[in-house]
């Protein structure tokens, strides 16, 4: 069993509590720690029994891996003092704040041959497996993505692009791997210091061309994937976990409807089985890494745009 203890308590640290809480055959939770008190304090209402701790190094000191569920901006000096202490890690996405920190995490972790598993967990939604093995041997033609959603607080602080987008962009890297030749963005801001809605269509030196679209202030909820080979279209609602199968050949049509499973349970099976058998994760720190590069630039791109469009409006 693996003691493992979980940094930040916000509304993702409970639910990522609640699901290692529920394996208990895997997982002790050995304790908790959030720097901001109150926080604790709610979590022990919901969870009377965990142990709580007043620093984060004497948390990190009683368990065998940590769960890193707190605010970006501290992601990266949470897990290099974890990876200090040769802990196994889990970081929620996006690794890092900063490109150069997330680098220095890959670097730290492939000297030292630890643990680290990056928190995407749509990799793990089952509409998408029921997909995988019939994408084998085919190559990507086509690639669309739409991730859209009310505006909320939480999560603000940075753009569309780090906060939904990036989901996708971690399922495209993970699905084609050529080289990306040209991007296009168009962004707009409306409730936020950062862009609110980025449309990114990329061209790939192969021809596959990629469209990602998301927004935080659309009034419908949507995380839609359509895939297409030279042979099939797959359109995969992610949220209601529905697959419809096209033939491009003959027009017939095939709907699959998955069984439900919690994507974050498996996630969190998967971490523990690495963790016992010193095996590497789907999501590593290198994998976290390459969806924050590509991340920054379509949002660098975005934040351009946007600029731009600001200094038109006042002249």
């Amino acid at each position: 069993m693996i003691r493992i203890g979980v940094v930040g308590l916000g509304y993702l640290g409970r639910i990522h509590l609640q699901v290692l809480h529920d394996l208990s055959s895997q997982f002790l939770i050995a304790g908790i720690y959030d720097h901001h008190t109150e926080k604790i304090q709610e979590v022990l209402t919901l969870f009377p029994n965990l142990p709580s701790f007043n620093s984060y190094s004497d948390l990190l000191d009683a368990v065998d891996a940590i769960a890193i569920i707190a605010s970006t901006p501290a992601h990266y000096q949470l897990a290099h003092l974890a990876l200090e202490k040769r802990k196994s890690i889990f970081l929620e996405k996006p690794m890092c704040a900063e490109l150069q920190e997330a680098q220095q995490l890959v670097q730290l972790v492939s000297r030292q041959n630890d643990l680290l598993q990056v928190g995407h967990v749509e990799r793990f939604n089952p509409a998408l497996q029921a997909v995988l093995p019939k994408l084998d041997a085919q190559p990507l033609q086509q690639f669309r993505a739409q991730r859209t959603g009310p505006f909320q607080q939480r999560g603000a602080e940075v753009s569309v692009v780090l906060d939904l987008m990036i989901h996708d962009i971690d399922l495209l890297l993970s699905l084609h791997s050529a080289q990306i030749d040209r991007l296009e963005v168009k962004a707009k801001r409306e409730k936020s210091n950062c862009a609110d809605e980025v449309d990114a269509t990329l061209y790939f030196s192969d021809g596959l061309i990629a469209t990602l679209f998301a927004s935080r202030i659309s009034a419908n909820k949507k995380r839609d994937l359509d895939l297409q080979t030279k042979e099939y279209q797959y359109e995969l609602d992610l949220l209601d976990k529905k697959v419809t199968i096209a033939s491009l050949k003959n027009s017939e049509t095939e709907v699959l409807y998955v069984p439900m499973s919690n994507a974050l349970r498996m996630q969190w099976l998967e971490f523990a089985n690495c963790h016992e058998n010193k095996s590497l994760p789907r999501v590593g720190a290198e994998a976290g890494l390459q969806a924050l590069s590509l991340a920054f630039q379509i949002d660098q791109l975005a934040h351009a745009q946007i600029r731009e469009n600001s200094s038109s409006q006042i002249q």
